[in-house]
């Protein structure tokens, strides 16, 4: 008895580039999918940060019981220099117009010297110890604005929406002049704070 062999179907002209231009493009949606959550942005390992350290990495375990326990400890040092910086800055000011403006300016010059580590206080995504409003970053940056630009137009309440707009424009600019070094920037980043500062002190 003979037994016919069953050959495979010859594939049609052109089908293995439809495949793969399916494929292409399932690959380009199963990425875009992926990006529909915010990405973490990773911190140094403790291997990592023993090695820069000069030291070997249990070293760095005896001060710190975990990656995220020293993680706590850099963004409350981060908090402090900023605000040191914008502190600093408001001092040079006695008015209430000028201590905006200084504060506004600190703050992007100091984002856009330090991008790593203002990326690990502004651009990562909430985690639940920091819906505690005791931690939430920035906090203390609105609360001390709202007071400015309500004293800028003598009044009691706090000015707590005019103030967020303006952490939203600062935070534009650090952002943008951070990560997009090709755009051809026509002003300062000071010609760009005085412009929304002005905005929100005719708004307010």
């Amino acid at each position: 008895m003979s037994t016919t062999a069953t050959s495979a179907p010859t594939p049609a002209p052109g089908s293995g580039v439809r495949r793969e231009g399916k494929l292409k493009q399932q690959l380009v949606e199963v990425t875009i999918e992926l990006l529909l959550e915010p990405r973490e942005i990773r911190f140094p390992t403790m291997r990592e940060i023993a090695q820069s350290a000069g030291v070997a990495p249990g070293a760095a375990y005896r001060h710190f019981d975990s990656q995220l326990e020293l993680l706590i400890a850099v963004v409350a040092e981060l908090f402090a220099r900023l605000e040191q910086a914008l502190l600093s800055a408001a001092e040079e000011r006695n008015d209430a117009d000028g201590k905006i403006r200084a504060i506004s300016l600190a703050y992007v010059q100091w984002g856009i010297a330090n991008p790593g580590c203002y990326q690990l206080l502004f651009e990562t995504t909430d985690d639940p110890v920091s819906y505690q409003e005791a931690n939430r970053p920035g906090l203390d940056l609105i609360q001390q604005l709202a007071m400015l630009v309500a004293e800028h137009f003598d009044s009691e309440e706090p000015h707590v929406e005019q103030a967020t707009q303006l952490w939203v424009y600062m935070h534009g600019v650090v952002t943008l002049r951070t990560h997009k070094t090709g755009m051809p920037w026509q002003v300062t980043p000071e010609d760009d704070v005085n412009r929304f500062v002005d905005l929100i002190l005719k708004t307010a």
